[in-house]
């Protein structure tokens, strides 16, 4: 890999990079570790021509990760090298990166969803192991993970409407087969983010999902037709949100 894994999380996952720029050096070192090791797996459907090519890819990064969580010494792969010095200085939910690895097998069909249900799942599995890990690596306290849901949600919802241009490319379609609309996928993705914006966000707590206080931005944007939002306002959102605890 030709950059490191601070810069390589910086330009595919700015605004989980942006958050953790709140924690100590040594607790963003772990984040980062887990946003590169979810840029990899998150990214298979993008980069295999066949959907079994896809799933033997999404198996090696099962094996990977299930070895360093029984101890073994990482494969040759500089993120699993980061993520496995990471997991060593504190317990990883190892079982989280089954979970989300099992749904990204969704990643590979062309019409995963039937139902708002499923789609809720999906996120809860995959941006919401996210945040569980997130939180492991900031050592924040258990209660903490009650926000996780609605913020998985939330920042979910947004990704995908974000990612709509890219899935239909591929034919692939982010709604629910049984009554989809990208007005209801808006909708919910506000009410998941006032049902997170509710809680407070301690200071140890928000590097692990402070970006979501970004999903309302997003939001706005993409009610314009706009799919990306400047640096500096994102910034300036996230330093207010640190400020108040509220996402």
């Amino acid at each position: 890999m030709d950059e490191d894994i601070d810069t390589l999380v910086r330009r595919v996952d700015e605004d989980r990079w942006l958050a953790s720029r709140f924690a100590s050096a040594q607790v963003r070192a772990r984040l980062r570790a887990i946003y590169a090791v979810n840029y990899e797996i998150a990214r298979t459907a993008e980069t295999v021509s066949e959907a079994g090519i896809g799933q033997i890819r999404l198996a090696w990064w099962r094996e990977a990760l299930q070895e360093i969580a029984q101890g073994a010494a990482p494969r040759a792969h500089p993120v699993l090298e980061a993520y496995a010095a990471a997991a060593a200085e504190g317990s990883m939910p190892a079982a989280a990166w089954d979970a989300m690895i099992d749904a990204r097998e969704l990643d590979l069909e062309a019409a995963p969803f039937a139902s708002w249900s499923d789609v809720d799942a999906y996120l809860d599995a995959t941006a919401g192991n996210v945040m569980r890990l997130a939180l492991a690596a900031c050592g924040a306290p258990r209660e903490e993970r009650g926000l996780v849901e609605p913020a998985a949600w939330a920042w979910g919802y947004v990704g995908l409407l974000r990612a709509q241009p890219a899935w239909k490319a591929r034919g692939r379609e982010i709604l629910p087969r049984e009554n989809g609309s990208v007005e209801k996928m808006m909708a919910r993705a506000d009410q998941a983010h006032l049902a997170a914006r509710a809680m407070t966000v301690t200071s140890v707590a928000f590097p692990a999902f402070g970006y979501v206080a970004l999903a309302p931005v997003y939001l706005r944007g993409l009610r314009r037709g706009q799919t990306s939002e400047p640096l500096f306002s994102r910034q300036l959102r996230l330093v207010a949100a640190a400020a108040t605890g509220r996402i």
